[in-house]
């Protein structure tokens, strides 16, 4: 089955209205941002919103956000329509997001905030699929990591992982590292503060460890 790949620009309004059902569907509604705010990623270059088509109708969807001097990107959020779902859509969207990446900077590491196993009661968030499909593409957690989502919702956001992906593997980050892309994080993506004290709660669980593995899950 072939996949078509579009990224959208400030004109394309029927795609970014399909993204924003499929997203609004698939992602746990204590994780969701407003669609205000998904549409104005289109106008901040440091976003990349990617859909793709098959069979000529919108499969599925990637939202990256690369900061400016930073030596990572996040792809923030995937997902794929529920009509297509096992089709291997979403390996195609992933593999494509990275390499838009790498055409990006081929330097950075990919990041991922990801609902751990279990995390959640939505039973359209099915988060041990969501597990089995990223360790199938590949990608490694930053061992020892509870990430906490700052993400200011009606409901608490299920508890997460901080997932990397680069060919070849990246098998460890430094904690200096790590306290750079949780900042860059808090501050580009959530508008929070350098000073947010879940910062420091993440940061203080890990020790005084100076690299931290990037374990196979």
């Amino acid at each position: 089955m072939s996949h078509q790949f579009t990224q959208l620009g400030v004109g394309d309004s029927d795609d970014l209205s399909k993204l924003i059902e499929i997203y609004q569907e698939a992602i746990d509604p204590s994780e969701q941002k407003r669609p205000a705010e998904i549409a104005a990623m289109l106008t901040d270059p440091r976003y990349v919103l990617i859909v793709s088509r098959t069979g000529g109708a919108v499969s599925g969807f990637a939202i990256s956000f690369f900061p400016d001097g930073a030596d990572f990107w996040l792809l923030e959020y995937m997902a794929v329509s529920s009509s297509m779902r096992g089709r291997r859509v979403g390996e195609a969207i992933f593999h494509e997001t990275y390499r838009y990446g790498l055409e990006r900077d081929q330097t950075r590491i990919m990041v991922l905030e990801v609902d751990q196993p279990g995390s959640s009661t939505n039973p359209n968030n099915d988060t041990h699929a969501r597990f089995r499909f990223y360790r199938r593409v590949g990608c490694r957690r930053v061992a020892g990591l509870d990430y906490i989502l700052p993400l200011d919702t009606e409901d608490t956001p299920p508890a997460m992982m901080l997932l990397t992906y680069r060919v070849p593997v990246v098998e460890a980050v430094t904690i200096i590292q790590v306290r750079h892309w949780l900042t860059r994080l808090f501050v580009d993506v959530y508008r929070k503060t350098a000073s947010d004290p879940r910062l420091d709660v993440m940061l203080s669980l890990l020790g005084d460890v100076e690299l931290l593995a990037c374990e196979p899950i």
